[in-house]
């Protein structure tokens, strides 16, 4: 595609019109000035300590045809004339559109499902994606732990990519032969127009708790960049909305009936519902209520929120007219997704339960040692932290939690970055009531030795904050650290 193409659209762009460069064929993007090739084009993003735009000198030295850079960029470093850098006043659409329009609008190819929300976004992708391969439909999976699809699988560095990153992965994706494409949708992705150019036939919200306030201003701002993923720009086809979450009644409200799927687990009201549950040690069965008729299942996934995240699941596959026997048949074969109440067993006759998760929230630190309560029959012995340079606002609450919740609250590190992991225990401890003797042990590593070593038969160690994630931000460096790793270690230490 020659750049005169590319660039025609895109609007909020100054061309060059007589410039040599536009009528040379693009082959490839690139956001990276030190990681240029010969013909491409280089889209220079602003980041959160520089502006990428500042570096098309180098980009341009390496090879790259043009540059397209903010006008902040250009005010700093100036462009010369017999250059072909592009100005614009906001990158961020900017690279969204270039992006979209170079591989070819996949983003439209696929059959889309968005899903969004504080909690449950990586579960309720899995099971789509396992109900639909189920169906023998085709599927692209793209979120938290990896972008994958038959024959494919790449471990993920962000919820949702970056667009250039994003566009070219949704292009493989349609090139392999996929129908549909599920993702998770972050907040900061919708807040910066990452997804800007994809078409979603189902949206799905599934909560709004206290998370980001590092970034977003405050809970209402939050909620607005979630908003976006309804709005007309991206949703043209169904919302499935939890109505017995606050914020996805008021996007009920804003949306009209006639768009949306709403779920309860137990609201008769709600589209998508579900009747005569059953709690057992191998997970739930009941009945599920939904648009396309009744049917019973059985799902070895635990806690009601994995009820919430299952009839959104539903609902999605349903918009597509997935047969409902099929559908839970499917579910009670669901593995699991890694990080996610992912139990660490050395033997079958190990006496005490090893559960490791990814909440690190408030919300999900509490649905967690909920959710475990009727699976334990001993003490309840939670491991947990707080990252650093993250939203402070949330330890002392995470604190009370775990106090009120767990037998034993383990206070340790969890991804310290930037900050001192010792004031990050201090902030947490602010909200343990006096009464309470937490054990405090910053060494991550010690902390989950301690409470496995510890525990009696019968009793559940929860490992919460890391789940899936295999490593440890220190300052800016990040080290190996896998909490299932460790609790082996420690296991095999009680034989």
């Amino acid at each position: 595609m020659k750049l005169r193409e590319l660039l025609a659209a895109v609007d909020g762009i100054v061309a060059l019109p007589e410039h040599p460069a536009m009528d040379m064929e693009i082959e490839g993007l690139t956001t990276n000035s030190h990681a240029t090739n010969v013909g491409e084009l280089f889209v220079g993003m602003p980041g959160t300590r520089v502006d990428g735009g500042e570096f098309w000198q180098s980009a341009l030295a390496a090879g790259a045809v043009a540059a397209i850079i903010s006008t902040a960029a250009a005010a700093k470093v100036p462009p010369t004339a017999d250059v072909c850098v592009i100005t614009t006043s906001d990158m961020t659409k900017a690279c969204a559109k270039i992006s979209a329009a170079f591989y070819g609008y996949p983003g439209h190819a696929l059959k889309l499902i968005g899903v969004t929300g504080t909690n449950g976004k990586t579960t309720t992708t899995h099971l789509i994606e396992f109900l639909l391969d189920k169906a023998s439909l085709k599927t692209a999976l793209m979120g938290t732990l990896y972008t994958r699809w038959q024959g494919f699988s790449q471990t993920a560095v962000h919820t949702t990519p970056f667009a250039v990153e994003l566009q070219q992965q949704l292009a493989a994706a349609v090139d392999a032969g996929n129908e549909y494409g599920v993702m998770e949708i972050s907040s900061h992705a919708l807040a910066q127009g990452r997804v800007l150019g994809c078409k979603f036939e189902v949206g799905v919200f599934s909560n709004l708790t206290q998370d980001h306030l590092d970034y977003h201003k405050d809970m209402e701002d939050y909620f607005n960049a979630k908003a976006l993923l309804f709005s007309p720009n991206y949703l043209q086809g169904r919302a499935i909305i939890n109505i017995d979450d606050s914020y996805g009644q008021r996007l009920i409200q804003a949306l009209g009936d006639e768009k949306v799927w709403s779920y309860s687990v137990n609201n008769t009201q709600a589209n998508l519902w579900m009747s005569d549950l059953n709690y057992q040690q191998n997970g739930i069965s009941g009945t599920l209520h939904t648009p396309k008729g009744n049917v019973k299942f059985h799902s070895p996934l635990v806690g009601q929120y994995n009820l919430e995240n299952l009839l959104a699941a539903v609902g999605a596959v349903l918009h597509f007219d997935v047969d409902l026997d099929l559908v839970a048949d499917a579910i009670s074969e669901f593995p699991g997704v890694p990080g996610r109440m992912e139990r660490v067993q050395l033997s079958e006759n190990q006496d005490i339960s090893v559960i490791v998760d990814y909440a690190h929230t408030p919300d999900s630190l509490e649905n967690l040692l909920k959710a475990s309560r009727p699976f334990i029959p001993g003490k309840i012995i939670c491991v947990f932290g707080c990252g650093g340079d993250r939203d402070k606002t949330k330890r002392p609450k995470m604190g009370k939690i775990a106090a009120e919740l767990a037998d034993v609250a383990v206070v340790t590190s969890d991804n310290p970055r930037t900050e001192d992991a010792e004031q990050i225990l201090k902030d947490i401890l602010v909200g343990i009531p006096e009464n309470t003797n937490p054990i405090v042990i910053c060494d991550r590593a010690q902390a989950i030795r301690t409470a496995i070593l510890s525990a009696k038969p019968g009793d559940g160690i929860l490992l919460a904050g890391k789940g899936h994630e295999d490593y440890q931000i220190l300052g800016t460096e990040k080290i190996h650290f896998d909490d299932r790793e460790h609790a082996k270690d420690a296991l095999k230490a009680r034989v």
